[in-house]
Formats: structure tokens, C-alpha cells, sequence
């Protein structure tokens, strides 16, 4: 490449991250600023987390009243200790907790540039990002409620760069690293444990020259890293309970929630009620007069009788789980205005449409290292919606990986713009 086409494209690349440094700069000023409008920092939107926190630290522990019985592990426990060490530092200070999310946020974006850097061009990082840091749930969710879907969000995101940067030089400290982030982030939200599978899946795919061998030491290394790093929490779990916890939390209700004789798909019904409020009170005294971990064995065992009993009836609703996960279920926007769902679904129908077209392009019309690094985005998505549709599904739950999806986004939309400016300098 000739020294003065190097130097202009150097130039263009800078001028780039100029730009994406100011537009994280505007973002932060605009969240910053309607936290200070609205004083949300006074009365943010608390979740099950600050019933959990403040149980800490009052001294009667890692408890939340769940169905009439003291739970002890329903959470996951990174924002719970975030949270208490924050509140511990701060005077629990609601304002800096706030910022915490905020930055991790950034850190979100920052992260969904780097992936759409490495898969596509540094053009099409820069508007991810922007479109991440602006992206209305995470602007609303950063603002007003203490939960944690900036930092859940993140670790997938880091998860995925970080096995995007090792993939072609998988070593086992770089495996495990990929498996400590998974670890991290499954201790945060439990589904994020399950990009470990599909990224093994995808590296036997798509590293088929590899050695049995060498395979091998790639599939252990990510294994043996997430387990040791949730391991103390299993281990926690095992001394309060007892007996071995195999997952991270102890919510059975969830798997029922979405598999039962009155299961909408959703959390809720469509009059707006809780699936819970649905069944009759036989089933509210037995559920009732059992224990933790007698709840978490009793709607699991229910869920999978209803599963066994009925599985076409299973099968029909899963793909119609997965169909509200990507779109949007009867029950969406029933705690927001009407007129928040109808902007957001013509922001979405905008995304996903240029999205389908950056899919495609990406896997038909590009190098194979472009082809490989799409599919590896591809594995992420199906890693998150194969595995809620089992449950539940509500919208919250793809603004996990709708970060990632704005890569393709972009993409398609820089494609589409190229084209023209191609088809315009030929006239």
C-alpha cells in the first residue's frame, strides 16, 4: 500500500474513534443528566437485589421472601456484592451505583466496537457502539432501575471478544480466560453459562484441522476455568443447603413458569396477571408448605410432567417463545405507555430489518473470515434465545444480546451505503 494511501486511511481511522469518543461523551452527559433531572437517584426502581442487599447488611443474610418461603439462593451473586459494597463504601449512595451502571454501559460499547473491529471494519464498530450507548432500554434501565442489565450484557459481549481474539490461537491460558469471563458472567445472570457449550460446539465446527488433542486441551481449559470460578458459590450453596445445587439459583419457578397448563409464554397472562395467580389454591398450599429447595424440586417436576405429558403442546410453545423473543408477545408494554411500545417497535422493525440484511450479506457475500466471525455472533444469539424460550420469555430479555445485533445492523446499513456511493460515482 503506497505511504500516502496509508497515511490517509490511518487519518480516517482516527477521525473515527475521535467520533466515537465524542459520542460517548454526549452519552454520558445525557445520562448523567436525566438522572439529575429526575432524581432517580433518590428513588430508583429497586428489584428483588436491594431486598437481598439490605438483608446483608442488616445482618440476616443472603434471604428474599419468595412464595411464602425465606430464600436463600435466588439470585445470582455479582450485582448483590456489588451492590453491598458500594452501599458499604458510600452510605448506600443510589447515585454511584447509578454511575457504576453507566460505566458499564460504555464499557458495553466500547467492547461491541471491538468485536464489530475485528469481524467487519472500524466504521461499522463506531455506529454499534453509538447505537448501543443510545439504545432506549439500556438508557431507560440505566437511569432508573437497579438491575443489572448493562453488566449482564457486558459479559456476554466480553465473552464473545475475547473468544473471537483466541479462536485461531486457542492456547489453554487464553481458553481459560474465555471461561473465567463465562464464569463471571454466569454468576451474574445463569444464562450466561450457556455460551461455554456453543462456543465449544463452534470451535469443533469450525476448527475441523485442529487435533483430537489439541481440541481437547481448548474444550477442558474453558471448562475447567468457568467451573472454578463459580465453584465457590456452589460450594456456598452447599453448605446453606445442605445438597448439591447444580444450578446457580434455586428458582424452579421459572422452568414451570413457562411450561404449565396456563403458561402464556410470558410471565404474565393477558389480563395482566402472574401465572402464579392462575392455579388454584391446591397448588398455592402445596407449593406453600414446602421449603426452598422443596419448591425448586416441586415446580421442575411439574414443568417436566406437563412437558412429557403434553409435547407437542411444548414443542408449539417453544417456537412460540422463541417468536416473542425476536418479536414482540401480547403482553409487551404492559407496564409502559402504549405510545414508549409504539416508538420503540418502529426503532426495532428499523433494526431488525437491516439487521436480516447484514446477516445476510455477512454469511453470503463476504471473505470467510468475515463468514466465521458472523457465525460465531450467530452461535451467541442462539445460545441466549434457544435457551430462555424453555422458560419464559419477555422483551427485556434480547436487549441482552440486541448490543450484538447492531453490529449486523450496521453492517448492512454501511453495505447498503457503499452501494449507493458506488452506484453513483459509475453515473
Amino acid at each position: 500500500m503506497p505511504l500516502k494511501e496509508r497515511a490517509k486511511r490511518k487519518k480516517g481511522c482516527m477521525s473515527l474513534r475521535n467520533k466515537l469518543a465524542a459520542i460517548i461523551a454526549v452519552a454520558i452527559i445525557v445520562k448523567v443528566g436525566v438522572v439529575l433531572i429526575f432524581k432517580t437517584y433518590l428513588h430508583p426502581v429497586t428489584w428483588e437485589y436491594e431486598t437481598i442487599v439490605n438483608s446483608i447488611l442488616s445482618g440476616h443474610g443472603y434471604t428474599f421472601n419468595f412464595l411464602n418461603t425465606s430464600y436463600k439462593s435466588l439470585n445470582p451473586p455479582v450485582y448483590t456484592f456489588l451492590c453491598v459494597a458500594v452501599y458499604l463504601l458510600t452510605n448506600h449512595n443510589y447515585f454511584v451505583l447509578l454511575m457504576i451502571h453507566l460505566a458499564f454501559t460504555v464499557f458495553l460499547a466500547f467492547t461491541v466496537f471491538s468485536i464489530a473491529r475485528r469481524i467487519f471494519n472500524e466504521k461499522v464498530g463506531c455506529l454499534a457502539a453509538a447505537l448501543v450507548l443510545f439504545h432506549p432500554g439500556f438508557m431507560y434501565y440505566d437511569a432508573f432501575n437497579l438491575v443489572p442489565f448493562s453488566i449482564d450484557s457486558f459479559f456476554i459481549a466480553a465473552s464473545l471478544l475475547l473468544f473471537l481474539k483466541f479462536k485461531d490461537r486457542p492456547t489453554v491460558l487464553n481458553m481459560m480466560a474465555v471461561g473465567v469471563v463465562i464464569g463471571l458472567g454466569a454468576l451474574s445472570r445463569g444464562i450466561i453459562g450457556t455460551l461455554l457449550p456453543f462456543f465449544i460446539l463452534y470451535f469443533i465446527l469450525f476448527h475441523r484441522s485442529a487435533s483430537f488433542k489439541k481440541k481437547s486441551k481448548v474444550i477442558l481449559s474453558m471448562m475447567l476455568a468457568t467451573f472454578i470460578v463459580i465453584s465457590p458459590w456452589l460450594i456456598r450453596n452447599y453448605v446453606v443447603h445442605k445438597r448439591f445445587v447444580f444450578l446457580i439459583t434455586t428458582t424452579g419457578e421459572n422452568l414451570w413458569r413457562g411450561n404449565n397448563p396456563y403458561a402464556t409464554g410470558t410471565s404474565l397472562t393477558k389480563e395482566g396477571k402472574s401465572i402464579f395467580e392462575m392455579t388454584p389454591v391446591e397448588f398455592h398450599k402445596k407449593v406453600f408448605a414446602l421449603d426452598e429447595l422443596g419448591q425448586k424440586k416441586f415446580f421442575e417436576e411439574e414443568a417436566i410432567r406437563y412437558i412429557r405429558a403434553n409435547p407437542l403442546v411444548f414443542v408449539k410453545s417453544y417456537f412460540k417463545k422463541i417468536y416473542y423473543f425476536w418479536w414482540f408477545s401480547p403482553q409487551s408494554g404492559y407496564i409502559y405507555p402504549k405510545a414508549y411500545l409504539a416508538i420503540y417497535k418502529v426503532a426495532y422493525i428499523i433494526l431488525i430489518t437491516f439487521s436480516v440484511l447484514g446477516i445476510i450479506l455477512a454469511l453470503g457475500f463476504s471473505p470467510k473470515a468475515v463468514r466465521s466471525g458472523a457465525w460465531l455472533l450467530i452461535f451467541v444469539f442462539m445460545s441466549i434465545f434457544l435457551t430462555q424460550s424453555f422458560f419464559y420469555v419477555e422483551g427485556r430479555h434480547r436487549w441482552l444480546v440486541e448490543p450484538l445485533l447492531t453490529i449486523f445492523f450496521s453492517y448492512g446499513i454501511t453495505e447498503i451505503f457503499r452501494y449507493i456511493v458506488d452506484k453513483e460515482r459509475e453515473r
